[in-house]
Parts: structure tokens; sequence; C-alpha cells
């Protein structure tokens, strides 16, 4: 379908702006609106954009180091970590996103980790608009089911009218951002970029080609906020989650994590992980991979045909208007792709991006592949490396229920993400 990508170029999501503004974002938008944003936002998540952040989100991984050793230090050692990390990329996102300085950490009263957590409850209700949204999105559209509610709309609404105005009446006001980004597509319809920054989208031409394009509204604005938002923070904090989990099944791993770590640290004599140090971690780039591979966060895409289209060598016809899935999770734990596929060996990666270099064909899919894949996955894997860095460098982890050694947890059927049911509690211990 890559390389047909004409006929598949969209996803069958529901978007009408109309009744749910939010919806209008680069994730659902189709066709040549679809195009036309990409390549507007590319600029946005290159290496060096994202080397630019780099100091927000380090601040808030140190925030977060700072709050378990304080925690450790005065007797509590169990943990849902992945209520912490969702904190922590919460924090991020508020920060880089909108501008705004937040303490999700300490605070569990914050706004916008009550807003996060209102997009992703557990319930039925959330359960009837995702199967909506993934398989039936036109009758979303008949019953003008929202993808969220209005109380979450309204305070993104409200947050991003807030950023820009305070920005464009300060124009001595900058900030090296997602949402100073936001702006400059707002008022001039593009972004440049720097001629030694070495990342080109290479499904989408050069990013100069976006000065042709129109400004975006402020309703697109919002839109792009709001998924950065919601992308931004479960899917990292949940991913960094299961590959704790698989450090504590595998305690050799995890020491083996940590021993880079500290050579990487030691080697640079510094306390903090700059963004060259984590750049210098590979085995922990691994497990990453590795977890990802056994858990994809999203563990199904779907596309849709947007012309009867016949593939080459074959008979096969798939009909306009057909909607496509492809089984990431069954993909990435097939034993005839990857051995032993339900072990946890970050080693796959070592020699090989997709943790295969024997198999032919994409098999790898965490964040999808040709022009349609993740825009962010730059930004969600340093958030989520920076994160794992920072806290092994300090502390090691074992499971609370040891049950969890051998068995797999119970996924949560209301959510479209690979999300744990019920909390994975686990120990902290300061490391000596």
């Amino acid at each position: 379908m890559i390389k047909d990508f004409t006929s598949f170029h969209d996803r069958s999501f529901a978007v009408d702006e109309d009744n749910d503004p939010l919806s209008g974002n680069l994730f659902g938008l189709a066709g040549q609106r679809w195009r036309d944003l990409r390549v507007k936002l590319s600029p946005t998540f290159t290496s060096g954009k994202l080397k630019s952040m780099y100091p927000t989100i380090r601040d808030c991984a140190q925030v977060m180091q700072v709050y378990l050793e304080k925690e450790v230090k005065s007797g509590n050692k169990i943990f849902d970590m992945r209520d912490l990390l969702a904190r922590f990329t919460t924090n991020v996102i508020s920060s880089v996103a909108f501008g705004i300085e937040n303490d999700c950490i300490n605070d569990r009263d914050n706004i916008f980790r009550k807003m996060g957590s209102k997009v992703f409850e557990s319930n039925y209700a959330t359960m009837f608009r995702n199967i909506l949204t993934f398989f039936l999105p036109r009758l979303m559209i008949l019953l003008k089911v929202r993808g969220v509610t209005h109380e979450v709309e309204d305070f993104i609404m409200s947050i991003v009218k807030q950023t820009i105005d305070h920005r464009e009446s300060n124009k001595n006001y900058e900030r090296k951002d997602f949402m100073q980004l936001m702006i400059l597509l707002k008022n001039q319809g593009y972004i440049s970029v720097d001629k030694d920054d070495e990342d080109k989208d290479e499904f989408h031409g050069d990013y100069q080609s976006s000065t042709d394009l129109k400004k975006l509204t402020f309703n697109e604005v919002a839109a792009q906020a709001f998924l950065f938002f919601v992308a931004g923070f479960e899917t990292s904090s949940s991913t960094s989650n299961l590959c704790l989990l698989e450090l504590c099944r595998n305690p050799r791993t995890q020491r083996k994590a940590q021993e880079e770590i500290d050579r990487v640290m030691k080697a640079s004599n510094s306390k903090d992980i700059t963004y060259d140090m984590l750049q210098e971690m590979k085995y922990l780039e691994c497990c990453i991979d590795e977890a990802l591979r056994k858990y994809p966060i999203v563990p199904m895409l779907n596309r849709e045909c947007t012309k009867d289209h016949t593939f080459t060598g074959t008979k096969w016809t798939v009909e306009k208007g057909t909607s496509i899935y492809i089984p990431v999770q069954g993909l990435q734990r097939d034993p005839s792709i990857y051995d032993n596929p339900m072990e946890f060996r970050p080693e796959r990666f070592l020699d090989s991006p997709t943790g295969n270099g024997n198999s032919k064909g994409l098999y790898y899919l965490p964040f999808g592949d040709g022009p349609r894949n993740c825009i962010g996955a730059r930004m969600g894997k340093l958030q989520t490396k920076l994160a794992l860095a920072v806290i092994l460098s300090k502390f090691s982890f074992k499971l609370v229920d040891e049950s969890l050694m051998h068995n797999e947890f119970e996924v949560d059927p209301t959510q479209l993400i690979t999300t744990p049911k019920e909390p994975i509690m686990l120990k902290v211990e300061a490391r000596k």
C-alpha cells in the first residue's frame, strides 16, 4: 500500500469540523488537505527543532527524578509508574506545545492532567466512541458523536487562544516550542528550515514548498495542538511503562541498560544527560524498540481505498471506499517473522532497525510507515528515552505482583491503544 499510496492515502476516520472542530487534525484529515498540512508541519519535528526543545524536556525529567528521590527517601517505594510517567509527559506537552509551565508531577489536581485523563477515561462511552471512530466513521458523523467532550474542547480552545493572544501582544516574547511554530504557520504559512538541519521528509519533498500554501486558521492550530497533546503524553508514558515492565522481568537486561547509562555519563563527566549523550545510549534505544515490537501502542492501523485498485501481478482488486486494517501486533508477534516473539530481547535491534534483518517486507510498524507514518515519532522516542535514562540512572525497579514475571497483563478493552486494564505496580529502589 505504500508503493500504491495514491490509492491508499487516507485513514477512514470521522472528520466533522462543524460539529467537532478538533477532529480537523493531521491524524484524521484526508486527501489534499492532509498533504498540505503534512508539508507544513514536517519542519516542526526535525532533529534540529527537537534539539532546541530538549532543555525544556530535560527540565521536566529532572523534576520527576527529584520527586522519586524524595518519595523513596520518605519510605514510599511502591509506584504506579504509568501514572507518574503520564504526569511527566503531560508536563512536557503542556510546556513544549502550549508554552505553559506546569507541575503535574507534584500537583495531582493539575488541570492539564485532568483534561488528559478525561480523553482516555476507561468506560463504555469511550469504548463506544472508539468503535465508531475506527470502524464506523460515517455513522459517527451521522449521529454527530464527538471525538471529545465539550469540556475538553473548551479547555483546548481557551488555552490556545490565551497563548496566541499573549505572544502576539508581546512581540519580544518567543519560545522555542511547538506553539511558536504553530503561530508562524498561522501568520506566514510556513516554517523556515536551517540549512544545517540534516532531516528532510523523504515522502513530502522540500519543506520550503510549504511557502506556497495557505496560512493556518485558528481552529486548525487548535486541532493540531490537541493532537500533539493527546498523542504526546499517553503513548510515550505507556511505552515507558511497558518497557519498565520488561526490564523488571529481565533484571540482567535492566542492569545492562543501567551500565550503558553509567558509562556514557561517566565519559561525559556530566550529571545532566545532554541531547548528544542520549544519542550514545544505543542499548537503551534497543530496549524501547523491543518494547514497541512486543507492545505496539497502536496495535492496528487502518487505511481507506480512495479508488479502485488492482495490485500489480495479481487479480486482487480493492474497491473504492473499502477499509483496510493492518494487524500491527499480530505481525510483530508472528513467530515466522520474529523467533520466540514473546521473549523480550533488545539485541534483536542492535544490527537491524526492524529487529529482523533477514525478513523482506514491512513488519515493524510501531509508528506506521510510508507517507502517513507518525510525524511525531522522533519526539515520542526522545521523551521516552530521556525519561527512562533519567530514572534508570538513579533507581532500579522490581515487580510487586510477581505473577506478572511470567503472565501477560490484561489489556483495557475500552482503549484504542495498548493499555493495561489494571495498574502495574513497581517497587522502586535507589541505586547504590
